[in-house]
């Protein structure tokens, strides 16, 4: 019974990291249009910015402090790989969107 006593911290701590981690690289990916690509960078965008402010002093971390104080740690590097991954997505999309010469680039 204590062997596996570990487990529960760690399932808690897995469980409170929140930020949505996105793929970098989607199948179907080369086969967008031009907007539904500035529509999955948009995305992309909203998801890193959902991960920054995870990062900050919210009050779902104050909760994860209170309760389990390593659940904050867990949020953290889940909110910066959440903000690694986006950024390589957004990245990905505009190299398909410039081989497929879309417009309006110097807006994003």
């Amino acid at each position: 019974m204590y062997k596996f006593s570990f487990l529960i911290p760690l399932i808690f701590l897995v469980s409170c990291a929140k930020p949505t981690v996105i793929e970098t690289v989607m199948p179907g990916d080369e086969e967008l249009n031009c907007g539904q690509l500035k529509n999955a960078y948009a995305e992309a965008e909203m998801l890193k910015e959902d991960a920054k402010e995870e990062k900050g002093i919210t009050g779902g971390n104050t909760a994860r402090a209170l309760v389990f104080w390593p659940a904050v740690v867990g949020t953290y590097m889940n909110s910066n790989e959440a903000i690694q991954a986006a950024d390589t997505r957004k990245v990905h999309l505009l190299n398909i969107m410039r081989s497929k010469e879309c417009t309006g680039l110097d807006n994003l």
